[in-house]
Formats: C-alpha cells, structure tokens, sequence
C-alpha cells in the first residue's frame, strides 16, 4: 500500500521541472540540512514515545525549512513510522511545504508528508539518521 493511501489523500501537487524555477543547490542543502535537524529531534520522540508503547498519538514538531518552526503534530507511533520509510519524506504541519525544494505526497488533516527531490533529496538520504 502507497503512502498516500495509508496517510491520506494525494495531494495531486506533482510538477515538472519547467513549472517553477529552481533554487540553488547551495539554498537547496541547507533548507534540507535544517529540516534533517527537526527530523533527528522527531527520531528522538519517537526513541522516548516506543519505551511507552500504546496507539494513542505523540507529539511530534514540523520538519519544515522556517526557522522557528517548532509546530507540534500529533502521531501515532505507526503514522510516524510510516512517514519515515522513506529517507527522503519529512512530516510538516499543513501548508507549511517549499515548492521550490519537495513536493507533497500525502495530507492528512493536522499535517502533510513532502517528499524532497533534486539536490535536498540527496542531502535528506545522507543525513537521514536511519541510514
């Protein structure tokens, strides 16, 4: 089962390169080095949150790329893992995605998953703490 299907529903938000401008690589790597920051944090809730088991929802914080960000979005334990089955998908609060760098892949009422592409894809796998 797709992503989407399990999350929610697609977005439909698919684009081609010639549909918005590029960003440089430079800006490209360090928007996802600072959304991998907000990642390796969501890893450590998640370390703390699976000791206490149960289904009930966690909170998580937006892996966006606006500095000061700390949205909090509340998971379950399976949700989450869900959105971490990929090196380059990051959990954000709804809205809060750069076209310039991901797309949105799956939305669910509290939060979307983007999926980064391009050189912050490349960035996302290597700093990927599950790698």
């Amino acid at each position: 089962m797709s992503l989407t299907n399990e999350l929610g529903a697609d977005s439909g938000s698919h684009r081609s390169a010639a549909t918005f401008p590029r960003v440089s690589e430079a800006r490209e790597e360090r928007l996802a080095k600072n959304e991998a920051t907000f990642r390796v944090l969501n890893e450590n809730i998640l370390s703390i949150a699976s000791t206490l088991g149960g289904d009930e929802p966690f909170e998580f914080v937006c892996e966006c790329a606006t500095p000061g960000c700390f949205e909090r979005l509340s998971l379950t334990l399976k949700e989450y893992e869900r959105v971490r089955s990929d090196g380059a998908h990051f959990l954000i609060a709804a809205g809060h995605e750069d076209i310039e760098v991901e797309q949105v892949i799956a939305v669910r009422d509290e939060f979307a998953v983007v999926e980064k592409d391009g050189i912050a894809g490349l960035v996302a796998h290597e700093e990927d703490p599950r790698a």
